[in-house]
């Protein structure tokens, strides 16, 4: 058994040893293929100074592989301590060693501050949506504001405007930020950094007073759990994601239910959704709990016209800039074909399309996949592998059109149909020219010059998989609502909510979600949801090592990636409730 530590000294090995693993972080993540310049340099000089291009050298030099197994290493040092850490804080519930726990991890957090690079390009689109209304006096969910082509952060968010998908208090907080900034880029994203660090803080604050008065003898335990979790400070303090403001109001919420302030609880998760709409699933879930626990019929009454007309002021804010007549609103992007990215729904949607009958090169295609139109220039031959010496399927004759049913793989060979023989092979790119579309295409020809996302089976098998999951996850939420007949039900059965959403409806997933979970869990860390928030949380780092191997040669690491992240965790888990449950019996 692992020896426990009785002196408080104890926690601060753990925290420096934790410090000096996060000194090495930012000179390992800059070699990942998703590190993108913080421009930390120009507040710091004494920073070292990356740009895009030097990063993306410093990639396509070789270092991805070195940066890779660096990061795992790290991540797998900072866990272990951090679980270690865990155990040591049952043991350690103290005001010296609470406050040992919040200085830790408030250093954690500030440190990552002189990190050279992010791990993500929202901070620019934080910046970037902030600047449309506080710059161009636009509204950021249309789908073409105001703004201008050379504007700083619409070049490092390093792809075309996309509407923002942010509530809009989370907007009026980019715009203020933007409007500090202004002009300097190192500054803006300083700023936005500093807000997430500061929010993250806020949120250890408001969960150790809650558990100071709803379990005293988790307090440090549930403190360690949320400011310690590396996944936390990664993606806080690095990154600068604006989940941890997301997360203060979920925490204030529980603050103003701890102090019998029910309505001021409905309102910090309504405002709680206005900066991430997700969270907007658990006020069904209180409103339940307290109309359980409520004794009469008027006080039921009383708490739902307070809850209606605080919805109602929060919403009349709201669409002064979430405006209802937005041309590209969040849910319908949510539930489109080409919302499936990083978790386990993408390789069953690709399954789900092989067994409508679609091709196995259109599955393995880009979603934005388009087909064009070749015509040969010479006599030649459609072969049914990419090798001259192959069996061929049929001759092409000059004039001859076949349209392109792949992305090329090499320079020489196209994977190809052709609407003569009807056959579907490859053929030579030199022996073909670009062409225009035929007069009168067959039905397949058609098909594979249409868009793959809008192309019979891959709209099919999206509608299918949707409704599936969302039945699903209904089931799961009627569960939740029946079980939660306590506060304390409440605070497991919303963490394990936010859990569902993760392996059931949130289809495209980044690592950073997973904080949204882990924060509930800090709640009640004995519970089987904080459990699984944690495994999730050291499994769900992996993403940042196997996106780096999209296009490459073992490209089916890519492919594969949703399995450490998200199957992993699952196996572990469930491997670890079967031991406990058969340790009982």
């Amino acid at each position: 058994m692992m020896p426990v530590l009785k002196s408080p000294r104890s926690l601060w090995w753990l925290a420096l040893a934790s410090l000096g693993l996060y000194q090495l972080l930012p000179g390992i993540a800059a070699g990942l293929s998703q590190a993108e310049p913080s421009f930390a340099s120009e507040i710091f000089p004494w920073v070292k100074s990356f740009s895009s291009a030097s990063l993306l050298s410093l990639h396509d030099s070789g270092s991805h592989i070195r940066a890779s197994i660096g990061f795992l290493t790290l991540c797998l040092a900072l866990f272990a301590v951090y679980f270690f850490a865990l155990k040591q804080a049952r043991h350690h519930n103290d005001l010296r060693s609470q406050n040992i726990i919040f200085v830790s991890g408030a250093s954690f957090l500030l440190v990552q501050l002189l990190a050279p690079v992010l791990l993500s390009t929202d901070v620019f689109a934080y910046a970037l949506y902030g600047r449309v209304v506080s710059v161009c006096y636009g509204n950021p969910y249309d789908l073409a504001p105001l703004l201008p082509a050379g504007d700083p952060f619409l070049r490092l968010f390093g792809q075309d405007y996309l509407p923002s998908w942010y509530g809009p208090l989370w907007t009026w907080i980019s715009a203020g930020l933007t409007r500090l900034g202004g002009e300097h880029v190192g500054l803006t994203v300083l700023l936005f950094r500093l807000t997430a660090i500061a929010s993250a803080l806020l949120c250890g604050r408001l969960l150790l007073l809650s558990l100071r008065r709803h379990a005293p003898d988790r307090a440090a335990q549930g403190l360690v759990f949320l400011l310690w979790n590396p996944l936390f400070v990664i993606e806080t303090g690095i990154s600068g994601h604006n989940d941890s403001v997301m997360l203060v109001f979920v925490l204030v919420a529980v603050w103003c239910h701890l102090r019998g302030w029910k309505t001021g609880a409905v309102t910090a998760l309504l405002l709680s959704a206005l900066v991430k709409f997700l969270t907007g699933m658990l006020i069904p879930l209180y409103i339940a709990l307290v109309l359980r626990e409520a004794k009469t019929g008027r006080e039921r009454i009383v708490f739902l016209c307070r809850c209606a007309l605080a919805a109602g002021l929060v919403a009349l804010g709201g669409m002064t800039l979430a405006k209802s007549n937005s041309s590209s609103p969040v849910s319908q992007q949510a539930i489109a074909p080409d919302f499936y990215a990083n978790n386990f729904h993408e390789l069953i949607f690709k399954a789900v399309r092989r067994g409508l009958g679609e091709d196995p090169d259109s599955v393995r295609s880009p979603i934005y996949f388009q087909g064009w139109w070749l015509e040969a220039k010479s006599k030649t031959f459609l072969y049914r592998q990419p090798e001259g010496s192959a069996e061929t399927v049929a001759p092409i004759k000059p004039g001859d059109r076949v349209v392109v049913m792949a992305p090329q793989q090499s320079e020489r060979w196209i994977r190809v149909y052709d609407p003569d023989s009807r056959g579907r092979g490859f053929v030579d790119a030199a022996d073909f020219i670009d062409a225009a579309r035929p007069a009168s295409p067959d039905a397949l020809g058609v098909l594979f010059e249409t868009l793959t996302q809008e192309r019979p089976t891959v709209q099919t098998a999206n509608t299918l998989l949707r409704a599936l999951l969302w039945f699903l996850f209904a089931l799961f939420g009627l569960l939740c609502a029946w079980r939660t007949n306590s506060f304390e039900q409440f605070l497991v059965w919303a963490a394990a909510a936010l859990l569902a959403s993760y392996f059931l409806i949130v289809t495209e997933i980044w690592p950073w979600y997973a904080n949204w979970a882990v924060a509930l869990g800090a709640l009640s860390v004995h519970r089987q949801p904080a459990r699984l928030a944690a495994i999730l949380s050291a499994c769900v780092l992996t993403l940042y090592v196997t996106i780096g191997f999209q296009g490459s040669e073992p490209d089916w690491v890519f492919a594969l990636r949703s399995l450490p992240a998200f199957v992993l965790p699952l196996t572990l888990f469930a491997a670890l409730y079967y031991r406990r449950t058969s340790s009982r019996s």
